[in-house]
């Protein structure tokens, strides 16, 4: 499964963060703080206004012991630790974004709250009945047993704990031929529809389950996006080179066709176990 992820377009420059940081002076030996890493370590969308609505909806504390499923470059792992004070478990299967974030949380100096992991989370032990929070952005759709990983998610957490999911979804509207292309492009064996969301939480033991459509808003978010990326292209060039700006911009004018034609939505789900 690894390298059908990493061929998405999305990851195939996994330097670029440490490119930005490097732009404004801070080389490899260079100690960071969240903060400065922030705008460039998340890949999901709003950064870090996310994981903040997260917290809040799932009532994080210090101290909260947390698993992140597909957590990247680590960005919203590093802010859970250093902002509420959680003790993070943060699993990603692609070595080279893994290696990155091992780095940003070192020099970050968090590496006693933030335990990075390289494996696949269909297989990576998590102890039952250990924590308090699952949180996963953009990732699950990759997972190829949706199933499967929500039954050991839910297995893991403590009797009240509670999961928070942002993923893309299919829309109801979509034709096979639009579905085809965006799983191929996306990797996206789980993509399906909000109601198979709900009842595969269900199936796992989740109540109280909470799906929001954030279609329409991260629609809009992508366009904005495209449209940024695009007005400063003569600096990502500058910073990242041609190849790279050509491939990212791609990436993001393919996402926003998804959201026109009607074929990719966006789902926000907030659970919890009894």
């Amino acid at each position: 499964m690894s390298s059908r992820i990493s061929s998405v377009p999305l990851y195939l420059h996994p330097e670029r963060v440490e490119e930005e940081l490097a732009a404004i002076g801070l080389g490899p030996e260079a100690e960071l703080t969240v903060d400065q890493v922030a705008p460039f370590d998340q890949m999901h969308y709003y950064g870090n206004i996310s994981v903040a609505g997260a917290v809040g909806r799932l009532g994080l504390v210090p101290g909260s012991r947390v698993v992140d499923i597909g957590s990247g470059f680590g960005g919203p792992a590093r802010y859970l630790a250093q902002n509420i004070g959680c003790l993070v478990t943060a699993i990603e299967l692609q070595s080279a974004v893994h290696a990155a974030a091992v780095q940003f949380t070192k020099r970050c100096r968090l590496s006693h709250r933030v335990m990075h992991v390289c494996a696949d989370a269909l297989d990576y032990p998590l102890p039952d009945a250990t924590y308090d929070a699952v949180v996963s952005w953009l990732a699950i759709l990759h997972i190829p047993d949706r199933p499967r990983l929500l039954t050991r998610v839910a297995r893991a957490l403590r009797a009240g704990g509670g999961c928070y999911i942002e993923d893309c979804i299919r829309q109801t509207s979509v034709t096979k031929e639009n579905l085809d292309d965006l799983a191929s492009f996306l990797y996206g064996p789980s993509l399906s529809g909000i109601a198979e969301y709900e009842t595969d939480l269900a199936a796992a033991g989740f109540r109280d389950i909470q799906a929001t459509d954030m279609t329409e808003n991260w629609a809009r978010f992508v366009a904005t996006r495209l449209a940024a990326f695009e007005s400063d292209r003569t600096r990502y060039m500058r910073v990242h080179g041609v190849p790279a700006y050509d491939t990212l911009r791609r990436f993001y004018a393919e996402i926003v066709r998804f959201y026109e034609s009607g074929t990719l939505g966006g789902i926000r789900i907030v659970a919890r176990l009894p």
